[in-house]
């Protein structure tokens, strides 16, 4: 379908009206989301958007800004939604309660919040400032467009991805402690394990997640409650398989596999690992250099 881009004068919205159409479609924004509800008033203010994410278990907060106001405030207000979490667990097992009140088959629930924010225009040094937040934020602007039926469309443009730099986490879970709070996939994790260091690979433990490194990073494990989820930075395109799930609608060189409890682990997906692990030790583009799937 044909459609037009047009300039900010020939068409003024209010922030409502840019949260209605991507609510009407979060996929817009990423595979995955979906929509809890809107207005979420919280002890510090109100939450836009409170969207899940499928694919990482995570809530996600959306705010949405017109021109002009994404600026150090508004940062700050984001920060304030994340401090209020983070002062009282209990908060983030209301929330989880809430998010499985909407959607009943939910079973995963990573308590670490995503948030995403949609905007005109963002300042540079709180763009810079982004990258210094340890929770996972992504900032989108948009091109207002109109297609060939006279329909308005909001066409979103990634601005901002703060999982481009891996954060440091002082503290660290071991693999031993993740291992204890999932014992059943003791097993299968060691399979994948092996594999994972073979030929040279180094391995290390960030928050909840265990990691492994060959020059940079290539692989992601995390626990989930019925599964393993095994990150992998394979390259764009580099696997071709519907059970291998690309980030960012498969423009992203990382993408993620599910790996259940069984006997063995599926031949095919130690050659992923094998894949992903060479692939670590070449290439040299921008989009090569992320060093997160998803953190």
């Amino acid at each position: 379908m044909e459609i037009k881009i047009l300039s900010p004068e020939e068409i003024t919205f209010k922030e409502k009206d840019i949260q209605t159409s991507f609510e009407q479609d979060l996929t817009k924004l990423e595979e995955g989301l979906e929509l809890i509800a809107s207005e979420v008033t919280i002890g510090t203010g109100r939450i836009d958007t409170l969207a899940y994410d499928s694919e990482s278990g995570r809530p996600v907060f959306i705010e949405y800004k017109r021109r002009g106001e994404f600026d150090k405030d508004a940062l700050i207000q984001l920060m304030d939604y994340l401090s209020w979490f983070a002062r009282d667990e209990n908060r983030m097992a209301i929330l989880e309660k809430v998010i499985k009140q909407y959607n009943k088959e939910i079973e995963d629930f990573d308590p670490s919040i995503r948030l995403i924010c949609v905007v005109t225009d963002i300042e540079d040094r709180v763009k810079n400032a982004i990258y210094a937040i340890a929770n996972h934020v992504k900032v989108y602007s948009y091109l207002v467009a109109k297609d060939t039926a006279g329909n308005i469309i909001l066409v979103p443009k990634l601005e901002v991805d703060n999982s481009e730099i891996e954060v440091a986490v002082r503290t660290a879970t071991s693999e031993a402690e993740l291992l204890k709070s999932h014992p059943h996939f003791e097993e299968l994790f060691l399979q994948i394990k092996k594999s994972l260091e073979s030929n040279g690979a180094i391995s290390y433990t960030t928050g909840k997640s265990l990691r492994y490194k060959k020059e940079r990073l290539f692989a992601i494990v995390r626990f989930r409650k019925k599964y393993i989820q095994l990150e992998l930075r394979a390259g764009q395109g580099a696997i071709q398989d519907e059970e291998f799930k690309y980030w960012r609608k498969g423009t992203s060189p990382w993408g993620y596999v599910k790996v259940y409890p069984s006997k063995s682990v599926a031949p095919k997906i130690l050659e992923w690992i094998d894949v992903a692990r060479e692939f670590a030790t070449g290439g040299t583009s921008q989009e090569d250099t992320e060093e997160d799937g998803l953190s």
